[in-house]
């Protein structure tokens, strides 16, 4: 008797429901692969740099034995853009505990991102969090899964969002965009995070997509291994695709 009463209610309110217009997940479609890219979308247009930096991929150049300052440069014939690869197992995966790597030199060995921690500091941008691409080491970070719906580069390290700056580097003695991180602000009691309070003036706020790409197999008496590279989500060609159609 409840049962056959509960069940005539709940149709009575939702006949009498009005039908309300349903916001139906629309995103672009991703591919697979173990190797990619990682290119710049900017997250404010309004703090994109000039030129702009949209699409410019992550490169890591050299500026000294082993160690690379990670840089945004367009791509070219000549520098197409590090493919990186995100390394841990199953397990590690899951649970956001992996690392990103590149392979350097010769023979190719690991060179790893590596983002200063919350109380670490960019002598180049002393209000940020700098990332370099060095042999060795590395701190945690991957690709996002499931349920956010696009996948992008993460940071194990804390919340916040990657900046691109134009910064002097001593190495090369010219500006270049080189990849920092700004830690968001927590502001409890609410819980919630304030994303853009800690970007200095003159510097963008981008994710980093990856795009897919060919992973090479490592020749004899390499220092790189690829027994753990993971196969994750990725998008065919990050710079066709209008953000603005897809969501919500």
């Amino acid at each position: 008797m409840h049962s056959s009463l509960l069940a005539i209610t709940l149709s009575t309110l939702a006949a009498a429901a009005p039908h309300s217009a349903r916001q139906v997940p629309n995103y672009p479609p991703t591919s697979s692969s173990q190797g990619f890219k990682l290119v710049a979308n900017v997250t404010d247009p309004s703090k994109d740099l000039i030129p702009s930096i949209k699409s410019w991929t992550v490169q890591a150049y050299h500026t000294g034995a082993g160690t690379n300052v990670a840089v945004l440069a367009a791509a070219t014939d000549a520098s197409p853009g590090s493919i990186f690869y995100e390394n841990g197992t199953a397990e590690a995966v899951r649970y956001g505990d992996t690392t990103v790597l590149t392979d350097e030199g010769t023979p190719p060995a690991p060179y790893g991102i590596y983002v200063d921690g919350p109380e670490e500091y960019d002598p180049a941008n002393p209000d940020l969090h700098g990332a370099v691409i060095n042999v060795g080491q590395w701190s945690r970070a991957g690709i996002s899964q499931f349920p956010n719906p696009y996948p992008v580069l993460f940071n194990g390290e804390g919340t916040g969002t990657f900046v691109a700056c134009s910064s002097f580097v001593p190495y090369y003695q010219r500006d270049l965009i080189t990849l920092d991180y700004a830690y968001a602000t927590f502001t409890a009691p609410d819980g919630s995070y304030e994303y853009n309070a800690n970007i200095p003036e003159g510097c963008a706020p981008v994710t980093l997509v990856p795009e897919c790409a060919q992973l090479n197999e490592l020749p004899e008496g390499s220092f790189s291994s690829h027994e753990f590279a993971a196969t994750e989500r990725c998008y065919d060609d990050v710079a066709s695709i209008d953000w603005t159609q897809y969501g919500p």
